[in-house]
């Protein structure tokens, strides 16, 4: 007998759009019916009527705050944040100290996330500048243990500084990495910038006159994220390594990561929202650094070209690369060697890729469920228990309100204290939120605690790292 059902919303399951109902016992979908097909008992039933039901969201790129981050927000208020959102997975990153092994990072991440998660989640291990070769031969044994995503940097991204530690990852490096991670069966998240380009273009900004922060594009570059892409587009085919581009910014970008998976590589590609709805125009504003996430934004014409990459399939998932910070922190920097990056949009990222996605731009709503919770369930190996409405998959759901239309104020959010999309217009938000059977957000209201969320255990597909499938 079900717990919950889910009645009268237009349901999107694997099958497609469709008016059903959804059974829920326990932890876990236990059927999707048409409507009257199934007694629904005692269960509690939840009214969905002109709502939209959808898979919780995935969010595959945020970096969260731990104790050697202290100006970054915690585990507890971003998976609170999330879940407000209608995010359900949040996968955070597990980063190597120079002297310590990759198990040392892992250990940071769980003990930031213990006890502190609205959310289930996740960690990719990321290896330091310099990373020695034992820590590289612990792939094979992390794939095992159920963490199956590993992350590099091409750059250093900034000058040298006390603020941020140096993980560029070199070539040399890169290759054997590549070589244990696909011998593994794991991917590899690679942030990919040409570290020459980026820091010739840093050593002449001064007497370019491109230091103030609003010059960040043309240090963070196309051409160094074509460059770099096609590099490692090169050495990742070399290496039968499956590779997925985190925040892909530029429409060279997008093309590579495209042409790529048209000759059949295992290659994905991930926007950022910020990155899809503003561009580098909007570093002219005042205290425009706010809009600032590393590598950069760019022109308009970038910015239309990602919503076209996520609308035709070049481009799998919709992410945010959360750094969250306080308004103080966020601005406190003004050059283009030093503004702090990161976006404190886990909140809002269901909400805008449905309002600018699916009511402005016309995607599917399939295609929405695709870029913002089963493609990357698929990719990093929690699919189909996670990012899908079908008998077994986990009862993550989220519950959207098309008809909430109107101006964000920050009384609508719940991280920090500024928000890039106060003053955004949107067209639906998360109305009802429910984590493995359990309502943590009932028509807008917080019932869930930080004790919910639990660590999951990943297993990447085959498929995923032989071929595109998402």
């Amino acid at each position: 007998m079900a717990d919950i059902v889910i009645t009268g919303g237009l349901v999107v399951t694997p099958n497609g759009a469709d008016k059903l109902d959804v059974f829920i016992t326990g932890e876990s979908i236990s059927a999707v019916a048409a409507p009257g097909m199934m007694d629904h008992g005692d269960a509690r039933v939840i009214d969905a009527t002109g709502k939209i039901v959808v898979p919780g969201g995935v969010e595959p790129h945020a970096h969260i705050g731990g104790p050697r981050q202290p100006e970054r927000s915690g585990a507890e208020p971003v998976s609170k944040a999330a879940v407000w959102g209608g995010t359900t997975t949040v996968l955070d990153f597990a980063t190597q100290i120079p002297g310590f092994d990759l198990y040392h990072a892992l250990g940071e991440a769980a003990e930031r996330w213990g006890g502190n998660a609205y959310t289930d989640y996740s960690y990719h291990p990321i290896f330091t500048n310099g990373a020695d070769r034992e820590s590289i031969g612990q792939v094979g044994d992390l794939v095992e243990a159920g963490f199956p995503s590993f992350k590099v940097f091409t750059t250093s991204i900034r000058p040298p500084s006390p603020q941020m530690q140096n993980n560029k990852t070199d070539f040399g490096r890169l290759n054997v990495i590549m070589e244990n991670v696909a011998e593994a069966g794991g991917i590899l998240l690679v942030h990919s910038e040409d570290d020459d380009m980026v820091h010739y273009n840093y050593d002449n900004a001064r007497e370019d006159g491109r230091w103030d922060w609003w010059n960040m594009h043309h240090i963070h570059s196309n051409l160094s994220e074509d460059v770099s892409f096609r590099r490692v587009l090169r050495l990742a085919s070399k290496t039968d390594c499956p590779i997925y581009f985190v925040h892909v910014s530029a429409q060279e970008g997008v093309e590579a990561v495209g042409q790529a998976r048209m000759h059949g590589k295992p290659v994905y590609g991930e926007t950022l929202h910020n990155y899809a709805c503003f561009s580098a125009e909007n570093y002219h504003q005042e205290d425009g650094m706010k809009y600032h996430t590393y590598p950069s934004l760019k022109s308009e014409e970038d910015r239309a070209t990602l919503w076209s990459g996520l609308l035709d399939g070049r481009l799998s998932t919709i992410a945010t690369d959360l750094v969250s910070t306080t308004w103080e922190e966020k601005i406190r920097f003004k050059t283009v060697a030093d503004v702090t990056g990161g976006h404190n949009g886990i909140e809002t990222r269901m909400g805008i890729a449905y309002s600018v996605g699916v009511v402005e731009l016309g995607m599917s709503l399939e295609r929405f469920v695709d870029i913002t919770s089963a493609n990357a369930a698929k990719i990093f190996g929690m699919y189909p228990k996670k990012g899908a409405i079908a008998p077994g998959s986990d009862a993550d759901i989220c519950i959207m309100d098309p008809d909430f239309d109107r101006t964000l104020t920050l009384d609508d959010l719940h991280l920090e204290d500024y928000s890039i999309w106060e003053g955004w217009h949107v067209h639906g938000w998360p109305e009802t939120v429910l984590l493995r059977g359990k309502v943590m957000i009932d028509g807008r209201t917080l019932t869930g605690s930080p004790s919910d969320g639990q660590l999951l255990s990943r297993t990447v597909s085959e498929e995923v790292t032989k071929r595109p499938v998402c």
